[in-house]
């Protein structure tokens, strides 16, 4: 237990850190931006292309719990 808390203590000290770090001597150049913008459509996109592979098991996933309810109600036990 004390170990657990200390490890969490020990993660969000070092996050913090990172996260706000008091001065960065950097030159951000316009690659940059351009990089960081292909690197979200990329995320977007492959987003997109999982839901649409498992879209099948998502949708079964979010209609079992509807079919269920509406079975007992009909008074099917299947």
């Amino acid at each position: 237990m004390f170990l657990r808390r200390l490890l969490t203590i020990c993660f969000l000290v070092m996050l913090f850190c990172l996260a706000f770090p008091s001065f960065a001597y950097a030159y951000l150049d316009p690659g940059t931006g351009s990089y960081i913008l292909q690197m979200v459509i990329a995320a977007l996109l492959g987003a997109a292309l999982a839901i649409k592979i498992y879209w099948r098991r998502i949708k079964t996933f979010l209609a079992s719990p509807f079919s269920k309810r509406q079975k007992q109600e009909d008074g099917r036990d299947d």
